[in-house]
């Protein structure tokens, strides 16, 4: 066995806030092509959370593994499905399944939704991305993700936290009036 395959397996191995931080490259990078299939196979385990590295052992592979999952565990509240469907946008350019990721989105729960917005802004900015985050700040209740969504609506206009305009409208956004809300919307289409 390799030092990687050796690195690898203690990352693996680890649990709590040690084994959330995650793996390093250097515990793949090193793998001989054996060793790439025995982790790849492990790392099946683990899903969704780590696909990112399935696609880094061997991308079409994960491809399709990503493909199959998301549409076994697709509108299932309880699963981190956005990262599945945020790595087969990222690698394949596939629009649809950025959609999938906006219209997935009123079926997480609470904890999961914040997480869901942050991973639709993950993908390219566009006009479905700029329509789900300003429904987002229409109809959400939740002030955490409200706020998630207001920031990152703003970060894809190019609005930077120290522009000018930033905090007036950042303010206008959170606001409860829906008109003051509809009237930014008007402004930042302006500035994209």
């Amino acid at each position: 066995m390799t030092a990687a395959f050796d690195t690898f397996m203690h990352q693996y191995q680890m649990s709590g806030s040690d084994k959330a931080d995650g793996y390093g490259k250097d515990a793949l990078a090193g793998l001989t092509s054996e060793e790439q299939k025995e982790v790849f196979n492990l790392l099946l385990t683990e899903l969704p959370f780590s696909v990112e590295w399935l696609f880094f052992l061997d991308a079409e592979k994960a491809l399709a593994v990503a493909k199959e999952y998301e549409a076994k565990w697709r509108c299932d509240g309880d699963r981190h499905v956005y990262k599945l469907q945020q790595h087969i946008v990222q690698h394949t350019g596939d629009w649809v399944y950025q959609q999938r990721m906006i219209e997935d989105y009123p079926h997480y729960v609470g904890r999961l939704r914040l997480l869901a917005i942050d991973a639709v802004h993950r993908t390219p900015a566009n006009a479905a991305t700029m329509a789900f985050l300003e429904q987002v700040i229409l109809t959400e209740t939740d002030e955490r993700a409200l706020a998630r969504a207001c920031r990152h609506l703003l970060g894809d206009a190019g609005l930077s936290p120290n522009s000018d305009n930033y905090q007036r409208l950042l303010n206008s956004l959170r606001s409860d009036s829906i008109a003051t809300k509809l009237a930014a919307f008007t402004e930042i289409h302006g500035l994209t």
